[in-house]
C-alpha cells in the first residue's frame, strides 16, 4: 500500500480550509521529501487568505517558513547549500524562496530577491500540479523545484523555525547600513518586528526603540534588549508617538533609521515623521497589498532628503 500525507488546502480568498490527503511523492534525482516538524505562520499568510496578494493561485497551501526531517533524498542529494553532508534523518529549514540564478537581477544587479523568475515554497510554485506538498501547512514538503536550497540544522524545530523572520531583519540591516551608535526605530512587534530588533543590535545600534502593540509583544521586545517601548493602544495620538520618539534621539532631531514591520499603510507617514532629515526608512510589512495611503513628496520625502527602500523577503545569503 502506497504511503500518503495530508494537506490543510485553502479552496479560495477568505474560505475554508481543507484537510486532503494524497499519495506521498518518490523524489527523483536532485529532489527531496521532507517530513514536517514544524512551519511558522506568517502575517503575509493572513494576508494571502484574505486575497491580497495578486497572482495567487487557488487552491493552494500556505506556510513558507518550514522546518522538518528529511524523508527520502532523490539520487545526486548529497550536501546543503553551505556542503555540509546530509542523510535521511537529518533535521533541514526548507528555504522558501526560489531564485533561478540566471536572470538580469541575479547574475548582473545581485539582487536574487528580485528575480524575475522568482516563485516560493507556500506561494504554489507549481500552479499545474496538485497542492498538498507544496506549502508548509502540510505533514510532507516535496522539494521538487529546480532553484530549491536547504540548510542542515543543528537547533531545535522550535529554534530553527524562527530563522526565515529572522533573515527579513538580516535583509533590512543590509539595506540599512545601519551604523554603530544609530537610534533605531522598529515599528511592529510581530515576528518580523521582534527579530528586526534583534538584528539592528546585533548591527550595533546604540538606542533600540519599538512601536507597537499587544502589551505582550512590548514585553518580548524589552527581553530581546528594547531600549523604549510605545503601546499603541495606551498611546493613542500618532503625534505624541512622534514627539515620544523624537525625544529619545540627538536634539531631538528624530531617528537614524525607522523599520516599518506592521503591514499598515498608516504607520509609513507616522514612521517618516519619527524620522530625522537624512534618515533612512525602510517598509519591510507590506508584501501584500493592503491599500493606499497620503504621502507629501515634499514635507516626507524632498525636504527631509530621506532614503526611502522597499525590502522584498530574503534570499539564501542573509
Amino acid at each position: 500500500m502506497l504511503k500518503t500525507g495530508k494537506a490543510a488546502i485553502l479552496n479560495q480568498p477568505n474560505g475554508e480550509f481543507i484537510i486532503d490527503e494524497a499519495e506521498l511523492p518518490d523524489p527523483k534525482e536532485g529532489e527531496i521529501l521532507v517530513k514536517q516538524e514544524m512551519c511558522g505562520v506568517c502575517g503575509t499568510d493572513v494576508h494571502m487568505y484574505q486575497g491580497h496578494l495578486p497572482g495567487t493561485a487557488f487552491p493552494i497551501v500556505l506556510g513558507h517558513e518550514p522546518v522538518g526531517i528529511i524523508a527520502k533524498l532523490g539520487k545526486g542529494v548529497k550536501v546543503d547549500h553551505t556542503g555540509e553532508p546530509v542523510k535521511e534523518g537529518d533535521r533541514i529549514y526548507v528555504v522558501p524562496g526560489l531564485r533561478c540564478g540566471k536572470c538580469y537581477f541575479c547574475t548582473v544587479l545581485f539582487e536574487p530577491t528580485l528575480c524575475v523568475n522568482s516563485t516560493a515554497y507556500g506561494f504554489r510554485p507549481y500552479s499545474d500540479q496538485p497542492p498538498h506538498f507544496q506549502g508548509g501547512y502540510a505533514e510532507y514538503i516535496y522539494m521538487n523545484h529546480p532553484y530549491s536550497t536547504f540548510l542542515k540544522m543543528h537547533v531545535p524545530p522550535e529554534i530553527a523555525v524562527l530563522l526565515e523572520p529572522l533573515t527579513v531583519g538580516i535583509h533590512q540591516m543590509d539595506m540599512a547600513k545601519l551604523r554603530v551608535g544609530d537610534t533605531a526605530v522598529i515599528q511592529g512587534c510581530g515576528a518580523i518586528g521582534l527579530f528586526t530588533l534583534v538584528a539592528a543590535k546585533e548591527a550595533g545600534a546604540h538606542k533600540t526603540i519599538v512601536v507597537g502593540a499587544p502589551k505582550s509583544r512590548l514585553d518580548l521586545a524589552k527581553e530581546f534588549g528594547a531600549d523604549l517601548t510605545i503601546n499603541i493602544e495606551e498611546v493613542t495620538d500618532p503625534k505624541e508617538r512622534i514627539e515620544m520618539v523624537k525625544s529619545e534621539t540627538t536634539l531631538d532631531y528624530g531617528a537614524d533609521v525607522v523599520f516599518e514591520c506592521t503591514g499598515f499603510p498608516k504607520a509609513v507617514p507616522e514612521g517618516i515623521d519619527m524620522l530625522r532629515r537624512g534618515g533612512s526608512y525602510l517598509v519591510a510589512g507590506h508584501f501584500t497589498d493592503v491599500g493606499d495611503v497620503p504621502l507629501n513628496p515634499f514635507l516626507h520625502f524632498t525636504n527631509k532628503q530621506i532614503n526611502l527602500m522597499g525590502v522584498w523577503g530574503d534570499d539564501i545569503g542573509h
